[in-house]
């Protein structure tokens, strides 16, 4: 059809009118909100990240600025090493002990290694509040289960002792972190990443080598992993067993291996009647609070629609047996893979309370309760044995 002889008219199917206005209008404020939800996401977890280093700070200062702990008999080795005898130590505070000797001139070997011990404290609390943060855990939560798990006599006195305690907690923090990170950005991501994180703990503490199974199971139940479950499981056991295996051969081979035993299970001494019964007072003093929150972790009934923790939790916290079994609560503070493990019991207590105020005051009422436990306790070192 024309008009007037000129070239004809043809309809257009493209919508030009109010109503395509309106649309692209409510695209483009669907973009934006969508954008601005993503920035403040990104914002908020920046500003978590950001409150967690302060709290690891915080604990840092605290334990470096409390009095020395009397020492204990076992976890000393590197403290007089550093004075000049003649012991078998492993792992990696030695060295970074004597990196800091020479960066400090003149600082006693007590001193160098208590530094070092309380810069591992915070981080392990750092670390912990990050794996609780990625869980998904409410601040009012995560912030005070960490804080009194943190808080209890084993953790204090490792913290503020010239032992190896702290470190051991740093580098159950990072395992922890890890596995719970089940993202990969490579093929088998998660798979090595669990075998690296595994290996640089146990050479911060010998007794990380008793989760070495648990952190075979959570690598062959992994979503991506689960076809080949048990070929998963005996590779990551047989890779981290072989490398503590070569760690320990060459000469001098039978001393390390006493001293891996005597650290890891509390200095494998002979069981007995009477030593079931001092572990039966001493695990309730040195752990507090950390027991309420494995309990509640593992064995407390829950909803239907709240979630229990991964299966491969379960042999994390019984490899805390072994050395209640094989030694003696006179060593040294045992299991320091339990205490971020005690947090994610308490956060998830806390967490089934339902409300954030209820998490709030039920937090701060366990963390008020630990500490003044704490106190109690290390106020009377005949309390807890082994020093």
């Amino acid at each position: 059809m024309s008009v007037d002889g000129g070239e004809p008219v043809v309809a257009s199917s493209v919508r030009t009118g109010p109503g395509a206005a309106g649309g692209d209008t409510v695209r483009g404020r669907r973009r934006r909100l969508l954008f601005r939800l993503r920035r403040s996401l990104r914002l908020l977890e920046q500003r978590e990240r950001i409150q967690d280093l302060g709290y690891g700070m915080l604990a840092a200062a605290l334990a470096l600025s409390l009095p020395a702990a009397p020492p204990f008999e076992s976890g000393g080795e590197v403290t007089r090493r550093l004075g000049g005898a003649e012991e078998v130590t492993q792992g990696l505070l030695l060295p970074v002990a004597r990196g800091v000797a020479e960066l400090v001139d003149g600082a006693a070997p007590e001193a160098i290694v208590r530094l070092v011990g309380g810069l591992a404290f915070g981080a392990a609390l750092t670390l912990t509040l990050a794996f609780l943060r990625r869980l998904g855990f409410r601040r009012t939560s995560a912030v005070p289960a960490a804080f009194a798990a943190f808080a209890v006599p084993y953790a204090f006195l490792g913290a503020t002792s010239p032992i190896d305690y702290a470190p051991g907690m740093l580098g159950a923090a990072l395992v922890l972190w890890s596995l719970f990170h089940q993202e990969q950005t490579t093929r088998r991501g998660y798979h090595w990443r669990a075998i690296l994180s595994a290996g640089l703990a146990y050479m911060l503490h010998p007794a990380l080598c008793l989760v070495v199974p648990a952190v075979a199971l959570a690598v062959a139940r992994h979503p991506d992993y689960r076809a080949q479950g048990p070929t998963n499981f005996f590779a990551v056991l047989a890779v981290l067993s072989m490398s503590i295996a070569i760690g320990l051969g060459g000469q001098g081979e039978a001393a390390r291996v006493a001293h891996l035993a005597e650290r890891a299970l509390a200095g494998a001494r002979d069981f007995g009647p009477g030593t079931l019964l001092a572990w039966t007072v001493q695990l309730p003093l040195g752990l507090g609070v950390i027991l309420f929150g494995l309990y509640q972790m593992l064995f407390a009934a829950r909803s239907v629609e709240a979630k229990r923790a991964p299966t491969w939790i379960v042999p994390w916290c019984l490899a805390a047996l072994a050395p209640v079994l094989a030694g003696s609560p006179d060593h040294a503070p045992i299991a320091p893979f339990l205490v971020p493990a005690g947090a994610l019991g308490i956060a998830d207590w806390l967490n089934r309370r339902g409300d954030a105020t209820l998490e709030a005051r039920w937090g701060a009422i366990l963390l008020v309760l630990q500490l003044a436990a704490t106190a109690a306790i290390t106020a009377a070192p005949h309390l807890l044995g082994g020093r």
